[in-house]
């Protein structure tokens, strides 16, 4: 028996290899493009960006348990993914079918080449597309690499910004100090958005607290979660990254 990652492999022939390019290129300027392009999909659909080196996809799932758990119809986006690359776009606790992803890969092909975006980057304007049929009440988007230049933070509408630990991390990309990779992810924070951080290095926490005081914005550091939590993810880690949920 096929496993799921080579039956998905079957269907996406024809678009799989462009998907498994591994292209990182930082640019805000094709995103907003292409997004403008399609119409701005989800433009006033308020998100959650989860930002930071370790420990966003599990805020994103802790988030995608919880928002569900709640009634609350959240599109959620996750980077990378562990089997399948439906695993990246979520609607209310469900994967996008196989057929709707292909078909929106397929729909979204001339755009894609006209602005040249990455695997990445398509996989979030075929995700917002995704999330704008499906009338969701909420967005998660997980930043991909960095902050100021991610593809998820072309979306306008992001009031609240979750943060993960900061350390170092694609040091080709956004330097090669801790201070230089945190000013490129606290330069996600929008005016008058809401920070809820992880415990930080000091010099992280103290950029973030300049970032915000700058934009005018709020910021929460919260503790780990005590021994009484019970999660669905062990380590003690999961407890902090649970308490950003929360």
């Amino acid at each position: 028996m096929k496993n799921i990652e080579d039956s998905e492999s079957d269907v996406l022939q024809d678009l799989i290899p462009e998907l498994q390019e591994r292209v990182i290129s930082l640019d805000l300027e094709r995103m907003s493009m292409a997004l403008k392009a399609m119409g701005e999909p989800c433009k006033s659909i308020p998100a959650i960006q989860i930002v930071g080196t370790n420990g966003k996809g599990s805020i994103a799932s802790f988030l995608k348990s919880s928002l569900q758990y709640l009634g609350i119809k959240a599109g959620i986006t996750t980077s990378p993914h562990l089997v399948s690359w439906r695993e990246r776009v979520c609607v209310d606790g469900e994967l996008i079918t196989l057929n709707e992803f292909r078909n929106r890969l397929i729909a979204l092909k001339p755009l894609s080449h006209k602005y040249r975006l990455t695997p990445f980057e398509l996989i979030i304007a075929l995700a917002l597309d995704h999330f704008r049929l499906k009338k969701v009440e909420l967005l998660v988007l997980e930043v991909g690499l960095g902050g100021r230049l991610d593809a998820t933070t072309a979306h306008p509408f992001r009031p609240i910004i979750a943060m993960s630990g900061i350390g170092l991390d694609h040091c080709e990309h956004l330097g090669n100090t801790i201070e230089e990779i945190a000013k490129e992810k606290a330069s996600v924070i929008e005016p008058k958005s809401i920070v809820i951080s992880a415990n930080q290095h000091p010099k992280v926490e103290e950029i973030l607290r300049s970032m915000t005081a700058k934009q005018n914005a709020s910021i929460h550091f919260v503790e780990p979660l005590s021994e009484e939590w019970k999660l669905g993810l062990n380590g003690e880690i999961q407890k902090q990254n649970a308490a950003v949920a929360i």
